[in-house]
């Protein structure tokens, strides 16, 4: 039976045959991680990864367990999430559901990952996670790349099973920057950051204030977005959206950023500027990574808050 999991603190994050390939037209391809619960349903365009014994759709999902972000197989009909971990099959009732399209599964083996592989996570000591499914006992079921133990690992019968022969999940496209104003609907594909101290989904953006291009937070919910400059939370009624791409957030601090950071623009002095995001107050607050002042900065209650521990958005 799987282990029916408990939320830990470390999980609350500061808040077809194998033989084949399944194509899609790779120039559509566009995906983001949705938020879900088990009790919701499946949201639209979720990434249909296979199915179950009984011929259920399985879709592609992830979720925190032990401070691994991990690949999980989510069966709607089931109201179920599992992810694997050290040996068992464990249920999780929160977590994330890849939507977009333009995928495709290709073959691989040994832990071998090929150029854009989709990126589903990480584990704690920061080695990446990929998307795999593979054949098992009548069903097509996806799971995690693990590339250093050469294989994929998938949850099943309550159980961590292991294969060495699977399929990979690609999808190519490279994240854009989408014109964007404070009335109209966040592009399709938008990247989500996090969440205000209300809930209200906040998404990656950018503008320009002051000869500076800036970071931004977009609230939708509020038709707004605000830039942190020179002490004070700033409102911007015209932006940018970044859509799209192979992303995920990598914790850092103190003015560092990881290889393949996201650039999102420079001082007026040229000094590069990059997507971070902390929680501060209850909320998940993107801003901008200020290397030279070893901070991240953020929008928050008409002030510029700066952070030292914080989460950078990379692109694969």
């Amino acid at each position: 039976m799987p282990i029916v999991d408990q939320p830990r603190a470390a999980d609350i994050r500061e808040e077809a045959d194998l033989g084949e390939i399944d194509v899609e037209p790779r120039a559509s391809v566009g995906f983001n991680w949705i938020p879900w619960t088990s009790h919701q349903g499946i949201p639209p365009m979720a990434v249909h990864a296979g199915n179950d014994q009984d011929g259920s759709p399985i879709y592609v999902g992830r979720a925190y367990h032990e401070g691994d972000l991990i690949p999980a197989k989510v069966v709607p009909t089931k109201q179920a999430c599992y992810v694997s971990h050290n040996g068992m099959e464990i249920f999780k009732p929160s977590f994330e559901v890849l939507t977009g399209t333009g995928f495709s599964w290709v073959h691989s083996a040994n832990g071998h990952v090929p150029d854009g592989a989709v990126l589903g996570g990480h584990t704690t000591t920061g080695e990446q996670l990929h998307i795999g499914r593979t054949h098992h006992e009548g069903s097509l079921t996806p799971g995690k790349i693990h590339r250093s133990h050469g294989c994929l690992y998938i949850p099943f019968g309550g159980a961590e099973q292991s294969f060495k022969h699977y399929e990979v999940l690609i999808g190519q496209q490279r994240s854009a920057w989408q014109h964007c104003s404070a009335h109209a609907p966040v592009p399709p594909g938008a990247i989500l950051a996090g969440n205000d101290s209300d809930g209200s989904p906040i998404y990656v953006g950018r503008a320009y204030h002051e000869g500076d291009q800036l970071p931004a937070k977009v609230l939708p919910s509020k038709q707004i977005a605000y830039v942190s400059h020179n002490g004070m939370e700033i409102p911007k009624h015209s932006f940018e959206v970044l859509c799209n791409g192979n992303v995920s957030w990598v914790p850092t601090g103190f003015g560092s950023v990881p290889p393949n950071a996201v650039l999102a623009g420079r001082t007026s002095s040229g000094e590069p500027l990059y997507v971070g995001r902390a929680h501060y107050m209850g909320a998940l607050t993107p801003g901008k990574i200020h290397p030279s002042h070893q901070t991240l900065y953020i929008p928050y209650g008409g002030s510029e808050i700066p952070i030292k521990n914080y989460e950078a958005l990379v692109e694969y």
